[in-house]
Protein backbone atom coordinates (compact mmCIF):
# COMPACT_ATOMS: atom_id res chain seq x y z
CA UNK A 1 0.00 0.00 0.00
CA UNK A 2 1.48 3.47 -1.48
CA UNK A 3 0.21 5.99 1.16
CA UNK A 4 1.47 9.99 0.43
CA UNK A 5 1.77 12.71 2.68
CA UNK A 6 1.88 16.61 2.61
CA UNK A 7 5.21 17.65 3.71
CA UNK A 8 5.21 20.01 6.26
CA UNK A 9 2.80 17.58 8.11
CA UNK A 10 5.76 15.36 8.98
CA UNK A 11 5.74 11.50 8.79
CA UNK A 12 6.29 10.41 12.45
CA UNK A 13 2.70 9.53 13.37
CA UNK A 14 2.09 7.83 9.93
CA UNK A 15 5.37 5.54 10.62
CA UNK A 16 4.01 4.18 13.46
CA UNK A 17 0.49 3.39 11.99
CA UNK A 18 2.15 1.64 9.16
CA UNK A 19 4.39 -0.25 11.23
CA UNK A 20 1.03 -1.31 13.21
CA UNK A 21 -0.71 -1.84 9.97
CA UNK A 22 1.86 -3.95 8.72
CA UNK A 23 2.13 -6.39 11.78
CA UNK A 24 -1.30 -6.93 11.02
CA UNK A 25 -0.84 -7.63 6.91
CA UNK A 26 2.74 -9.72 7.25
CA UNK A 27 2.10 -9.89 3.13
CA UNK A 28 2.06 -6.49 2.09
CA UNK A 29 4.44 -3.58 2.68
CA UNK A 30 3.46 0.43 3.46
CA UNK A 31 5.71 2.67 1.40
CA UNK A 32 5.37 6.64 2.71
CA UNK A 33 5.96 9.50 0.09
CA UNK A 34 5.85 13.31 0.98
CA UNK A 35 3.58 15.13 -1.76
CA UNK A 36 1.83 18.61 -2.80
CA UNK A 37 -1.40 19.01 -2.13
CA UNK A 38 -1.68 19.69 -6.08
CA UNK A 39 -0.63 15.88 -6.55
CA UNK A 40 -3.22 14.07 -4.66
CA UNK A 41 -6.17 13.76 -7.01
CA UNK A 42 -3.86 12.88 -10.10
CA UNK A 43 -2.08 10.35 -7.95
CA UNK A 44 -4.71 8.76 -6.19
CA UNK A 45 -6.76 8.37 -9.79
CA UNK A 46 -3.09 6.69 -11.69
CA UNK A 47 -3.38 4.29 -8.80
CA UNK A 48 0.33 5.26 -7.75
CA UNK A 49 -0.97 6.11 -4.52
CA UNK A 50 -3.36 4.57 -2.65
CA UNK A 51 -4.10 7.44 0.30
CA UNK A 52 -2.87 10.68 0.96
CA UNK A 53 -2.99 12.21 4.53
CA UNK A 54 -3.90 16.15 4.14
CA UNK A 55 -4.82 18.58 6.48
CA UNK A 56 -8.74 19.77 5.62
CA UNK A 57 -8.96 22.37 3.04
CA UNK A 58 -12.68 21.96 2.39
CA UNK A 59 -11.45 20.43 -0.84
CA UNK A 60 -14.27 18.79 -2.72
CA UNK A 61 -13.30 16.06 -4.41
CA UNK A 62 -15.79 14.24 -6.77
CA UNK A 63 -13.98 11.28 -7.23
CA UNK A 64 -12.47 10.67 -3.85
CA UNK A 65 -13.61 9.65 -0.38
CA UNK A 66 -12.49 11.07 2.82
CA UNK A 67 -11.76 9.57 5.73
CA UNK A 68 -11.25 11.52 8.89
CA UNK A 69 -8.28 10.81 11.38
CA UNK A 70 -8.49 13.37 13.92
CA UNK A 71 -8.78 16.98 14.90
CA UNK A 72 -5.61 18.64 16.04
CA UNK A 73 -4.29 21.29 17.88
CA UNK A 74 -2.26 24.48 16.08
CA UNK A 75 0.17 25.91 17.44
CA UNK A 76 2.62 28.86 16.60
CA UNK A 77 6.48 28.59 16.63
CA UNK A 78 8.00 32.31 17.68
CA UNK A 79 11.22 33.51 18.68
CA UNK A 80 11.63 33.05 22.34
CA UNK A 81 11.79 35.84 24.97
CA UNK A 82 9.30 37.62 22.34
CA UNK A 83 6.66 36.55 25.04
CA UNK A 84 6.39 36.09 28.18
CA UNK A 85 8.11 32.05 28.99
CA UNK A 86 5.14 31.04 31.23
CA UNK A 87 2.85 32.11 27.97
CA UNK A 88 0.86 29.42 26.69
CA UNK A 89 -1.56 30.88 23.86
CA UNK A 90 -1.36 33.91 21.90
CA UNK A 91 -3.76 35.34 19.62
CA UNK A 92 -3.28 35.65 15.74
CA UNK A 93 -3.74 39.21 15.92
CA UNK A 94 -0.98 39.60 17.91
CA UNK A 95 1.55 38.07 15.39
CA UNK A 96 0.16 40.53 12.17
CA UNK A 97 3.13 42.79 12.06
CA UNK A 98 5.47 39.79 11.67
CA UNK A 99 5.36 37.59 8.40
CA UNK A 100 4.08 33.94 8.58
CA UNK A 101 6.52 31.56 7.40
CA UNK A 102 5.35 29.00 4.69
CA UNK A 103 6.99 25.64 3.93
CA UNK A 104 6.39 25.21 0.36
CA UNK A 105 8.28 24.20 -2.86
CA UNK A 106 7.42 26.39 -6.03
CA UNK A 107 4.99 23.69 -6.74
CA UNK A 108 2.93 24.11 -3.57
CA UNK A 109 3.60 27.54 -2.63
CA UNK A 110 -0.37 27.96 -4.18
CA UNK A 111 -2.22 25.75 -2.84
CA UNK A 112 -0.07 26.72 1.15
CA UNK A 113 -1.08 30.18 0.25
CA UNK A 114 -4.91 29.41 -0.38
CA UNK A 115 -4.65 27.34 3.17
CA UNK A 116 -3.11 29.98 5.11
CA UNK A 117 -4.85 32.75 3.91
CA UNK A 118 -8.41 31.74 3.14
CA UNK A 119 -8.49 28.19 5.46
CA UNK A 120 -6.59 29.82 8.53
CA UNK A 121 -7.15 33.48 7.82
CA UNK A 122 -4.28 34.57 8.63
CA UNK A 123 -3.34 38.45 7.85
CA UNK A 124 0.84 38.44 8.08
CA UNK A 125 2.51 38.81 5.59
CA UNK A 126 3.92 35.02 3.94
CA UNK A 127 7.13 34.22 3.82
CA UNK A 128 8.09 30.86 1.53
CA UNK A 129 10.48 29.13 2.40
CA UNK A 130 11.76 25.42 1.18
CA UNK A 131 12.62 23.36 4.01
CA UNK A 132 11.40 22.88 7.44
CA UNK A 133 15.15 23.24 8.87
CA UNK A 134 14.93 26.91 7.27
CA UNK A 135 12.01 27.63 8.30
CA UNK A 136 13.19 27.09 12.00
CA UNK A 137 16.34 29.25 11.28
CA UNK A 138 13.96 31.89 10.29
CA UNK A 139 12.09 31.83 13.61
CA UNK A 140 15.06 31.41 15.70
CA UNK A 141 16.60 34.67 14.27
CA UNK A 142 12.92 36.21 14.64
CA UNK A 143 12.13 36.88 11.13
CA UNK A 144 8.47 35.56 11.32
CA UNK A 145 6.63 32.66 12.61
CA UNK A 146 5.20 29.45 11.56
CA UNK A 147 2.26 27.72 12.13
CA UNK A 148 2.15 23.64 12.96
CA UNK A 149 0.02 21.09 14.75
CA UNK A 150 0.76 20.20 17.73
CA UNK A 151 1.81 16.74 17.37
CA UNK A 152 4.61 17.64 14.59
CA UNK A 153 5.50 20.64 17.05
CA UNK A 154 6.50 17.95 19.96
CA UNK A 155 9.16 16.72 18.15
CA UNK A 156 10.99 20.31 17.47
CA UNK A 157 13.12 20.43 20.72
CA UNK A 158 14.82 24.14 20.21
CA UNK A 159 15.27 26.55 23.56
CA UNK A 160 15.30 29.37 21.30
CA UNK A 161 12.02 28.73 19.75
CA UNK A 162 8.47 28.80 21.91
CA UNK A 163 5.56 27.35 21.27
CA UNK A 164 2.22 29.02 21.70
CA UNK A 165 -1.30 27.64 20.77
CA UNK A 166 -3.11 29.83 18.52
CA UNK A 167 -6.55 31.19 19.13
CA UNK A 168 -8.55 33.75 17.55
CA UNK A 169 -11.14 36.04 19.72
CA UNK A 170 -10.44 33.39 22.33
CA UNK A 171 -10.96 30.08 20.62
CA UNK A 172 -8.33 28.12 19.77
CA UNK A 173 -7.56 26.83 16.27
CA UNK A 174 -7.78 23.28 15.04
CA UNK A 175 -6.82 21.26 11.83
CA UNK A 176 -8.78 18.49 10.67
CA UNK A 177 -6.88 15.54 9.46
CA UNK A 178 -8.25 13.17 6.86
CA UNK A 179 -6.77 10.46 4.15
CA UNK A 180 -7.97 11.29 0.70
CA UNK A 181 -8.32 7.78 -1.37
CA UNK A 182 -10.84 6.21 -3.54
CA UNK A 183 -14.69 5.32 -1.97
CA UNK A 184 -14.98 2.29 0.08
CA UNK A 185 -11.17 1.64 0.45
CA UNK A 186 -11.04 -0.89 3.53
CA UNK A 187 -7.39 -0.69 4.08
CA UNK A 188 -7.40 2.73 3.99
CA UNK A 189 -10.39 2.51 6.41
CA UNK A 190 -8.37 0.48 8.66
CA UNK A 191 -5.44 2.59 9.23
CA UNK A 192 -7.05 5.38 9.37
CA UNK A 193 -8.63 3.46 12.53
CA UNK A 194 -5.20 2.56 13.94
CA UNK A 195 -4.00 6.24 13.46
CA UNK A 196 -7.02 7.74 14.93
CA UNK A 197 -6.43 5.39 17.97
CA UNK A 198 -2.22 6.18 18.14
CA UNK A 199 -3.30 9.71 18.11
CA UNK A 200 -5.69 9.79 21.35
Amino acid sequence: MKIGYLKNLGRHELEQAAGKWQTLHKDEKVSLEPVSYDEIEVKIQNNELDAVLVNSRHTIYQQLATYPVDEVALVALVQAGNFNKYQQTVEVSDLKNLPCIMVAGVEEEKSEYHYLKDVLQVDSDLLAVETLGEAILMVESGSGYLIMNEKTATHIENDQVQKLFLLRDGKQFTEEYAFIAKPEDQRVEELSKILKEDSN
